[in-house]
């Protein structure tokens, strides 16, 4: 029996779909209900448009997308098939998956057609596994767009994220022209600069730049910041419309043909995401915004729940520099360091444990139990480097050259001393940077193949070294600081759907009238893996289908 706001004597807004988010998923789906004759309104909780995708690298990972075949080499179906299998790990829902393979292309072609939307291939990026895994391709599969004015947004380009994570004003191919993210000293900032000066924009806040002129300038559709929604309204089981508040007061949308979820995930629901994700503690890289309203909404009417292994999504470890904030909240950043040469990860024994070069390894050995002693041997990891490291690389927004307090990175003459101070076993410390130094000096790293993954190479490795991602710690004197998990709100939960991103109830039939799209539904379609523009892909994708069912129902 679905539960939820009764009908309301008089509502104050009338369309046929409401999208609730701004995000990617949000977006598409307000473009392809109006597309498909819909009157469509926009509800964001946030002071903001764009969502998570505008704090994003903007990439939207598609095999098999229309720019390579421009390009003359298109993609193989049956190596993308393969490499998203290899991915999902057994984890993924067939029908869903097969789906977001076929409509995943045609709807990055509909929106660069219908929608304005500027998409390139991002030249020499390879898939995450390149070669190790079947199917993968050396490059062509990342999508982003070409750099967006945001002067194009009229009134709207002070109401949308900028991203506090990404280089501004460039894209990925200018990045990895200039060395990637290790390499910021070679970056061109008197280019940056002028760019961010007239606000252009590249990577996530580009890439929503397109969409949000697609669906507010162009369409000309309705969108509300600082309207969040509270309730779903039921009529005789069907979902009917929204109990949303602006200025304090409620506000009834009523959606005539259906409701889309696209409210991301639960980051900023400690209870949620530390009770779902398995970790100790947990923070977010996400707009505070993100707290878990899919499940708060959906539960109210019976919706059904779904999950995949938690141990490799997308997240990352990283730390918070005291003062950063974020919408009035801390804001806590994802550490690439352990990737640069002169740097290590360790646990508290001060043992290495993982790759710190490639996250995909790392996750999950973070996340390893002992049955025996009853914890997390891995957790938390240290990061760790030398003076080499900081004569050369940046820590956060702390360039070389530049002192970062004690209280956001430990220093000490020795790593005997900085484990004292960090709280790891010295003798451990000692020993494992005398035998990573051994084979280092040689750009070797036989314990655990730092540098065999060219993904890793490109993005967080100096290419000047015969091994990018690999240099010994010899040069006093020693740092380090303790991370913290941050998730991109990549959850490992979310709202069951069906092939039309319908909400299944938990007795297993659609829900009719409510939808659900992006991190706010369950990622059956691709599984316990995760590629990245994978999430930024399911988001465009299912939103585009929500929107078209809900427009023709």
């Amino acid at each position: 029996m679905l539960t939820a706001t009764a009908v309301p004597a008089r509502w104050d807004l009338e369309v046929d779909v409401v999208c609730v988010g701004s995000g990617l998923g949000a977006l598409t789906a307000a473009i392809a209900a109006h597309d498909a004759g819909a009157s469509v309104a926009v509800l964001e909780k946030a002071p903001k448009l764009g969502g998570v995708c505008a704090y994003s690298g903007g990439e939207v990972f598609v095999c098999c997308n229309h720019k390579m075949a421009e390009a003359g080499a298109p993609d193989s179906p049956e190596a993308g098939r393969a490499y998203l299998g290899y991915l999902a790990g057994g984890y993924a829902d067939p029908e869903l998956a097969a789906i977001l393979f076929d409509q995943g292309p045609k709807v990055a072609r509909y929106v660069e057609e219908h929608a304005g939307v500027k998409w390139k291939c991002i030249r020499d990026f390879p898939d995450y596994h390149y070669p190790h895994a079947p199917g993968t391709a050396k490059t062509g599969r990342y999508l982003e767009v070409e750099l967006f004015d945001g002067k194009q947004l009229g009134p709207w380009q002070k109401k949308t994220y900028l991203t506090p994570h990404m280089p501004p004003g460039i894209t990925h191919d200018e990045l990895f022209a200039w060395g990637g993210l290790a390499t910021i000293t070679r970056w061109d900032f008197a280019l940056m600069g002028k760019r961010v000066a007239k606000d252009v924009r590249g990577m996530g806040p580009g890439m929503m730049g397109y969409f949000i002129k697609a669906v507010v300038i162009d369409r000309a559709i309705p969108a509300h910041v600082e309207t969040p929604v509270r309730a779903l309204v039921v009529d005789r089981g069907r979902v009917v419309g929204v109990r949303a508040e602006r200025g304090g007061a409620d506000f009834y949308v009523r959606a005539g043909k259906g409701v889309v979820l696209a409210t991301g995930g639960y980051d900023w629901n400690e209870k949620l995401a530390r009770q779902h994700e398995q970790l100790p503690e947990w923070h977010s890289m996400c707009q505070p915004s993100v707290e878990g309203d899919n499940i708060v909404l959906g539960g109210e009417v019976g919706a059904a729940l779904a999950r995949v292994p938690s141990h490799n999504l997308g997240m990352f470890f990283g730390y918070r520099i005291p003062g950063e904030e974020h919408d009035g909240r801390p804001l806590y950043r994802a550490s690439w360091e352990g990737g640069y040469p002169h740097a290590i990860w360790v646990n508290r024994a001060g043992q290495r444990f993982c790759d710190e070069s490639f996250y995909r390894e790392y996750l999950p050995k973070v996340r390893a139990w002992d049955g025996l002693r009853q914890d997390h041997p891995n957790y938390p990891p240290f990061l760790i480097f030398d003076q080499s490291y900081r004569d050369k690389y940046a820590f956060a927004t702390y360039m070389p050259g530049m002192e970062a307090p004690e209280e956001v990175l430990a220093r000490a003459a020795t790593p005997r001393e900085l484990a004292v101070k960090l709280g790891i076993d010295p003798d451990g410390l000692e020993a494992t940077i005398t035998r990573f130094n051994r084979f280092a000096v040689e750009g070797q790293d036989p314990d655990f193949g730092r540098g065999s993954y060219p993904w890793a190479a490109v993005m967080t490795g100096d290419k000047s070294r015969p091994n990018p991602n690999v240099g010994p710690l010899d040069r006093g004197p020693y740092y380090g600081v303790r991370l913290v998990p941050v998730g991109v709100g990549v959850n490992s939960v979310g709202l069951e759907t069906d092939g039309h991103a319908r909400v299944r109830h938990v007795r297993g039939d659609a829900i009719p009238g409510l939808y659900a799209c992006g991190n706010a539904a369950a990622a059956l379609d691709t599984g316990a893996g995760y590629q990245s523009g994978l999430s930024n892909l399911r988001g465009m994708t299912w939103g585009f289908l929500a929107g078209q069912h809900a427009a023709r129902t």
